[in-house]
C-alpha cells in the first residue's frame, strides 16, 4: 500500500472528501425534478473519470494504468459497479427525497459496516464487536441514524417519499460498505489512489451506460443532461465532488491507519451540511437534527478509536 506522504495524511484527506461531498449534496438536491439520479450520477461518474484519464496521461503517459496489477484492477472494478454505480444511485435518490443531510446521515451505517466486514477472516483488520465497549458504540451510532431517518422531511411531509428515501439510504450505506472493502483489498493488492479511482470510476460509468442501454432509458437521460442549464450545473459539481472528493477518499483509505477510522472521517458531512442546508436550502435544523447528527456521528467515532 503507497505510504502516507506525511503523517495524518489519510485523515486530512478523509476531512477534505466530506466537505466536498456535503457542497455536492446541496446542488443534488437543487437539482431534484430536472435530472433524474441515474442521469446524474452518469454525468458525474463519466466527467471524474475524464478528470483522472488526463490526470493518468500526466503520471503514466496513458489514459489507463495498464501497469497496474490485474487483480487489483479486478477488484477495484467490482468496488465501482458496486460503490458507484448501485451505490451512488440510490445516494442520489435518497438525497432528492430526504434532502442531502438526512440521506447522508443514513449512509453512516456505512462505516459500521465497514468495521464488521474488516474484523471478518481472512483481513482481521479490528476485532469489532468484540466488547462491550464497541457494542455500546454501535447503538449509540444506530440510535442517531433511527432519529434521523423518523425525521420528518424537509420542505415536505410526503411520507411515501420518505419512505422510499429512507430504504434507498440504507441500500446505499449497504453498497457503500461493500465497495469500500473492496477497494481497500484492491490497495492490499498493488493498486494506488488515482489509479484505483480511475478503474473505479470508468467502470461505474460504463456499468451505468449499458444499465440504461439496456432498459431504454440512455435516450432519456441524455436528453436530461443535454440541457444547458443542468450541464452547467453538473460539470464543475462533478469536477469538485467527484473527481477531488473521491480522489481525496482514494487517498485516505489508501494513506489511512483503517477503513473505519477513513469511513468515519469522510462520513462528517452531516456536520457540515447542518449549517449548508440552512443557507442554502433554507432548512430550519432543531433539536433532533442535531441530536441524531451527534449520536451517529459520535457512535460511529468512538467505535473508530475503539478500533
Amino acid at each position: 500500500m503507497p505510504g502516507a506522504p506525511f503523517p495524518l495524511a489519510g485523515e486530512v484527506a478523509a476531512l477534505s472528501s466530506s466537505l466536498l461531498w456535503a457542497c455536492a449534496g446541496i446542488v443534488f438536491r437543487r437539482l431534484r425534478g430536472r435530472a433524474s439520479p441515474a442521469a446524474i450520477n452518469l454525468a458525474k461518474n463519466t466527467t471524474a473519470a475524464g478528470c483522472f484519464a488526463i490526470v493518468g496521461l500526466v503520471l503514466w503517459g496513458a489514459p489507463w494504468p495498464v501497469a497496474t496489477p490485474l487483480a487489483a484492477q479486478g477488484l477495484m472494478a467490482l468496488s465501482g459497479i458496486v460503490g458507484l454505480s448501485v451505490c451512488d444511485t440510490y445516494f442520489l435518490r435518497a438525497i432528492q427525497e430526504l434532502g442531502p443531510r438526512r440521506a447522508t446521515l443514513l449512509m453512516l451505517l456505512s462505516p459500521l459496516l465497514v468495521f464488521a466486514g474488516a474484523a471478518l477472516p481472512p483481513s482481521s483488520e479490528t476485532a469489532v464487536l468484540a466488547d462491550p465497549a464497541r457494542l455500546a458504540a454501535v447503538l449509540v451510532a444506530l440510535t442517531g441514524i433511527a432519529l434521523a431517518a423518523s425525521e420528518a422531511p424537509a420542505g415536505g411531509t410526503d411520507p411515501a417519499a420518505s419512505r422510499r428515501g429512507i430504504l434507498d439510504g440504507l441500500l446505499a450505506a449497504v453498497f457503500q460498505a461493500a465497495g469500500v472493502l473492496l477497494a481497500r483489498a484492491a490497495f492490499a493488492a498493488g493498486a494506488g489512489p488515482v489509479d484505483g479511482a480511475m478503474v473505479r470510476l470508468a467502470v461505474g460509468a460504463a456499468v451505468l451506460a449499458l444499465a440504461g442501454a439496456a432498459t431504454g432509458r440512455l435516450s432519456g437521460w441524455a436528453r436530461e443532461l443535454g440541457r444547458p442549464a443542468t450541464l452547467r450545473t453538473l460539470v464543475p459539481t462533478a469536477f469538485f465532488g467527484t473527481f477531488l472528493g473521491i480522489g481525496a477518499y482514494q487517498c485516505a483509505l489508501a494513506w489511512g491507519r483503517s477503513a473505519g477510522i477513513a469511513s468515519t472521517l469522510n462520513s462528517l458531512a452531516p456536520v457540515w451540511l447542518i449549517p449548508l442546508s440552512a443557507v442554502f436550502l433554507g432548512e430550519r435544523h432543531g433539536v433532533r437534527a442535531w441530536l441524531s447528527t451527534a449520536l451517529a456521528l459520535g457512535g460511529v467515532a468512538w467505535l473508530a478509536l475503539a478500533g
